[in-house]
């Protein structure tokens, strides 16, 4: 993608949320739970009212160089686009990726908060608890930017 490609892409996603873009990140995995896992292409953002998120279709690699495919796909990709208000967010931790891929697989949350034990040693992700139950977990590109803006734009309401 050129800069102006970019920019376009941008000024869509802000005519979509109505309002600037002022933080995103991406992330590299995602689940809902009870719902989809995605592994890569995820892009979350924020006007500071709303949080938007979606995924983008990608087709195998290896090492980073795309490949042609072997065999048709199992399944169809289904474009994953979700938003929700700032306020809803109820809770922000961080949890341990294995616990998170078992609640995601078993569709009931048995995720475990991350002590320094597990920050050291094991794979992290981020789990946002909405108010309505739903449980989000993503491993953004950094876990301390991602709450710290969330904050920032909850405390502005």
């Amino acid at each position: 993608m050129d800069t102006a490609d970019v920019a376009q892409f941008i000024r869509e996603r802000e005519e979509k949320l109505g309002g600037k873009i002022r933080y995103r990140t991406y992330c590299t995995w995602y689940a809902r739970l009870g719902h989809e896992v995605r592994e890569y292409g995820i892009l979350l953002y924020t006007d500071g009212r709303t949080v938007a998120y979606e995924d983008f279709d990608r087709g195998p690699t290896l090492l980073g160089i795309p490949i042609r495919r072997t065999r048709p796909k199992d399944e169809e990709y289904v474009k994953l686009e979700v938003a929700f208000p700032i306020e809803d967010i109820a809770d922000m931790t961080q949890v341990t990726w294995s616990s998170a891929a078992k609640s995601a697989s078993c569709g009931k949350d048995i995720s475990k908060e991350a002590n320094a034990f597990d920050r050291m040693f094991r794979r992290i992700v981020t789990k946002l608890s909405l108010k309505d139950g739903t449980v989000i977990f993503i491993e953004p590109g950094s876990h301390k930017e991602l709450a710290g803006s969330i904050r920032r734009f909850r405390e502005e309401g």
